[in-house]
């Protein structure tokens, strides 16, 4: 009878040692298919965001440059007309870009040297007034803040398109500087794609097998990425403009692309980036995260709500954003206050859920 319980009872006790063993995922064993596979979604996203949004930023720079091209050979309105339209389709790809400024793209500066604004167009006037003759070499080592998409269109959209067309007939330096900042832009784009691409440097692969823990992990990154988009745009793009920061003077010269009338629409592709990443239709994104770790659409459903307002506040602003800071304060101070809204969801709701930290911004420091 003794014998029989002993061994009842090494029985029971193996049992209970698989048991164990097999729920504790210490690194040595494989998670168990309760555990969110966060290393698929960030190999999701790259593939179907990243990779993407970085190629077709590439092929607007393209065109970008063909087109400006075209434009120095003719040097009449119409093609300076195109040219200012590619600008746009360019700038607006670049706010889906500009979400995965992160980890090594970041540590190499890539946003300063893609799109750093304000321009400083007494600066860039100089540079073209210079007596000595624009070169490649020349622009080359100019400061990003004098060769950026920033600087492309006060060039292009620096006054009405009979003038501006005018100054570039009347001046070779001002035709060579446009010629090579958007060579140069082109080449920046191309070394971008370059980075990630698996025929490259890349970083693709090393993104996705990244076994970091903490603020390196590439999960956080890539969740800091997208923060740090809101913040710029609630900071950068509107506060500080609108003087509703730390400052109550307004500074509509400080609007990212008022030149162009473009802000709002960059702006809401910025957005939409967010969107994309956070509900990946195709593919697993930032809400299947958080629905397998609270077992409910309660913080999607506010996450989603809040966007569609974001969306709202910005088209309910019916002049650009340079005129509108003084003529319609009101519906900017709306658009600041829904993008704070979305700020905190992500800051202190997700982050929360999500066990994220939420590491330094563009906007840290000003």
């Amino acid at each position: 009878m003794m014998k029989n319980m002993y061994r009842i009872g090494l029985a029971c006790m193996s049992i209970f040692l698989v048991a164990c063993s097999s729920n504790d995922n210490n690194g040595t064993t494989e998670p168990t298919t309760n555990e969110f596979q966060v290393q698929s979604l960030v190999s999701d996203v790259t593939n179907q965001h990243i990779i993407t949004n970085v190629t077709s930023f590439l092929n607007q720079a393209t065109t970008f440059e063909t087109q400006v091209n075209n434009y120095l050979i003719d040097l009449n309105e119409a093609a300076l007309e195109s040219a200012r339209t590619q600008w746009r389709q360019t700038a607006i790809s670049y706010g889906k870009v500009y979400t995965f400024n992160i980890g090594l793209i970041r540590d190499q500066f890539t946003h300063q040297a893609l799109y750093n604004w304000p321009t400083i167009t007494n600066a860039v006037e100089n540079f073209i007034s210079d007596p000595s003759e624009i070169t490649e070499v020349y622009v080359q080592n100019l400061s990003p803040q004098a060769k950026t998409l920033s600087t492309l269109e006060y060039l292009l959209f620096k006054t009405d398109i009979a003038a501006t067309n005018t100054e570039f007939v009347n001046s070779e330096n001002r035709r060579n500087y446009l010629k090579y900042v958007v060579k140069e832009l082109k080449t920046r784009a191309a070394k971008l794609v370059n980075t990630w691409s698996e025929s490259g440097d890349n970083y693709k692969t090393t993104f996705i097998e990244n076994t970091s823990t903490g603020i390196d992990a590439s999960f956080s990154l890539l969740y800091n990425g997208i923060y740090n988009l809101i913040d710029t745009g609630k900071v950068t793009k509107i506060g500080k403009p609108a003087g509703l920061e730390n400052s109550q003077n307004t500074n509509p010269e400080a609007t990212q692309a008022h030149f162009s009338n473009t802000s709002l629409a960059i702006l809401k592709e910025n957005i939409e980036s967010v969107e994309d990443v956070y509900f990946n239709t195709q593919g697993l994104g930032i809400s299947d995260y958080v629905a397998h770790v609270t077992d409910n659409e309660v913080l999607n459903t506010a996450i989603r709500t809040k966007i569609n307002e974001v969306y709202a506040a910005i088209d309910a602003i019916p002049v650009p954003l340079f005129d509108a800071i003084t003529s319609n304060s009101t519906t900017v101070g709306t658009l600041h206050e829904k993008l704070n809204e979305l700020g905190v969801l992500f800051s202190v709701d997700v982050r929360s859920i999500l066990s994220i930290t939420i590491t330094s911004t563009d906007n840290d420091g000003d």
